[in-house]
C-alpha cells in the first residue's frame, strides 16, 4: 500500500526530474540563434567590391553587387562605405548557374514546363587591417521559372535574373551578419 509519505516522494522526484530537465534545456538554448540573426560584428562598416561572374549567369554581377549592398543597407548597425572608409571588404564570386528541368508539359513529357535555377556564390570578408574573417564561403539560391504557354524559357529567365540575385543577396547579407 502506498502511504502519504511514499506518495509526496513520488511527486518531489518527478519535479526534480523536470527541473533538472528544464535546466539542461535552458542552458542549451541560451545561446542559440537563427541564421542572419546578426551578432556583434568587428566592424561598422563595410566596402562591397564589385561582383565578379564565373558562372554563366546573364547580366548577374551588377544585380548581385546592387543586391548585397541593398541588403546590408538595411542592417541597423551596418552601413556599406566606400572602400578608403570602410572597416571591412566584402567580395563575392558567382561561381555556378544551373538550370534543372523539374516538371515537363503535360502535352509533350519532352519538354520541361519549368526550372529550378540555382546560383551558387562564394563570399570573403576581410577586415581593412587584413584580417580574413571568413574566405570562399558558399552561398546558394534557387528559384523556379516557368516556360509558360509559348516555351519562352529565355525571357523568363531574364525577367526573373532580378529575383533570383535578390534571394542570393539576401544570403550573403546573412552570411555577413552571422558570422558564427
Amino acid at each position: 500500500s502506498t502511504t502519504p509519505y511514499s506518495k509526496m516522494k513520488q511527486i518531489s522526484c518527478i519535479f526534480l526530474a523536470f527541473s533538472i530537465c528544464a535546466a539542461f534545456l535552458a542552458c542549451g538554448c541560451a545561446n542559440y540563434r537563427l541564421a542572419g540573426t546578426a551578432v556583434n560584428l568587428p566592424f561598422s562598416s563595410v566596402y562591397v567590391s564589385p561582383v565578379r561572374n564565373v558562372s554563366y549567369a546573364p547580366q548577374a554581377a551588377p544585380l548581385l553587387t546592387n543586391a548585397i549592398s541593398k541588403a546590408l543597407m538595411q542592417v541597423p548597425d551596418l552601413r556599406v562605405a566606400y572602400q578608403s572608409e570602410a572597416q571591412a571588404t566584402l567580395s563575392t564570386t558567382i561561381v555556378n548557374y544551373e538550370k534543372i528541368p523539374i516538371a515537363t508539359k503535360a502535352s509533350d513529357t519532352a519538354l520541361a514546363a519549368s526550372y529550378r535555377i540555382t546560383a551558387t556564390a562564394v563570399c570573403t570578408l576581410t577586415r581593412s587591417n587584413g584580417q580574413v574573417i571568413f574566405k570562399d564561403r558558399p552561398v546558394k539560391a534557387f528559384i523556379t521559372v516557368y516556360t509558360g504557354p509559348n516555351n519562352n524559357l529565355i525571357s523568363n529567365e531574364y525577367e526573373s535574373m532580378p529575383v533570383l540575385m535578390r534571394e542570393l543577396g539576401d544570403k550573403v547579407k546573412d552570411a555577413v551578419i552571422g558570422i558564427w
